[in-house]
């Protein structure tokens, strides 16, 4: 019995030996066959790189048989000719005595004619153009629309580029030099376009810019903006609650706790069509900034929410802004098409071309919270 199972064992650690002797064989043959492989590569690169010029034929060089073979020096001077193609000339040095005439004008031949392809400078071979995925946008500070007094207004783009300027009084366009600033004292239409080194062009733009008396200002809190058209006057937030400039939105908040915040602040939520004419003007335009969506004036093709104010652009003709994008926002309307929800205007941060002044949701339970919505207050006009 033990000497049956001490045969096994035997057996047993004689077969794992005899598998380990194979593979080592195995892997030292594949070792030995690359190898050859590698040396038999290098061999075929030596020739490439050192075969010289070979002379197929001549017929009248009687003291040199067919195939004879002509080394060119490596300290051969040759002249090279600037242009899309460089052609190789005068490569051969001063024939021997043993060489007949009329091979040198042979083989001058054919090297006069060879030719090299190259490229004529450095950006053909890289240019920083290739790289360049930044589309060109051109924006003013403060953007156009009304102001309460003179203003000063600064070009900023995102990307280098020459900007070009002209009032709606002026015929030509002038050159903007980075950090100049353009006053604007009176009603003024400017207009502006751009391009860069790759060929980019931004087509012209205009903002428009009106000048009225900083008394009506007074009718409403500092952080707050008065809002005047026709017979409609109230003051509206001038950003998403809290109202801060640069500060964080505040979003996933229900439509009873947005009311209950105005009301501690002695405000109240905008009505469906309070918060449209905030966003519209005088002018009914489409979208804040105007009747074109601009893909980068509001943060409407983003992925998160931005802090307050931090698109210039995204203001609209009164000093309101990201009425456009970043959160949709509560109002405190009824849905016509459905009662029990209430009206959510404006889009969010990735509702591209449907984050309108006119773009209205209403499938919002008022007690649910959502990511992307907020709120913003409007207040009764104080008579003083």
């Amino acid at each position: 019995m033990f000497s049956m199972r001490n045969r096994n064992i035997f057996i047993g650690i004689s077969v794992i030996i005899v598998i380990i002797i194979i593979l080592i064989l195995l892997i030292l043959y594949v070792t030995k066959k690359q190898s050859v492989i590698y040396n038999k590569q290098e061999e075929l690169m030596q020739k490439k790189t050192t075969q010289p010029l070979e002379i197929i034929k001549s017929n009248k060089a009687d003291s040199i048989k067919q195939n004879k073979i002509l080394e060119i020096k490596p300290d051969t001077p040759a002249v090279f000719k600037v242009g899309k193609e460089k052609k190789i000339k005068n490569i051969l040095q001063p024939a021997k005595d043993s060489l007949s005439l009329s091979l040198i004008d042979s083989l001058k031949k054919q090297t006069d004619t060879q030719t090299i392809p190259t490229v004529d400078t450095f950006s053909q071979i890289y240019s920083p153009c290739s790289d360049d995925t930044v589309s060109l946008w051109v924006y003013p500070e403060p953007s156009g629309g009304l102001h309460r007094g003179i203003i000063s207004v600064k070009f900023y783009s995102t990307k280098k580029c020459t900007i070009e300027w002209r009032r709606n009084t002026e015929s030509e366009y002038k050159i903007y030099s980075e950090g100049d600033t353009i006053n604007i004292l009176s009603n003024t239409t400017l207009y502006f376009r751009a391009f860069d080194s790759c060929g980019n062009k931004m087509e012209e733009r205009e903002e428009i810019y009106e000048i009225a008396d900083t008394q009506t200002k007074k009718n409403c809190p500092f952080d707050m903006e008065y809002i005047n058209v026709g017979t409609t006057s109230f003051c509206i937030d001038k950003y998403e609650w809290p109202n801060k400039l640069k500060s964080k939105p505040l979003s996933f908040i229900s439509f009873y706790s947005a009311m209950d915040s105005c009301v501690s602040k002695g405000k109240r939520l905008c009505t469906s069509d309070e918060w449209t004419l905030a966003c519209t003007g005088p002018y009914g335009w489409k979208y804040p900034y105007g009747n074109k969506y601009e893909i980068r004036a509001c943060v409407s093709n983003d992925t998160i929410a931005r802090p307050s104010g931090s698109k210039p652009e995204c203001r609209g003709y009164f000093e309101v802004f990201d009425m456009s994008g970043n959160l949709a926002e509560w109002t405190n309307t009824k849905s016509q098409n459905n009662p029990q929800f209430y009206n959510v205007k404006g889009g969010f941060w990735a509702s591209g071309t449907k984050s309108g002044c006119f773009d209205v949701h209403y499938s919002y339970y008022p007690q649910n919270k959502h990511n992307s919505v907020g709120f913003r207050c409007c207040k009764d006009i104080e008579i003083k």
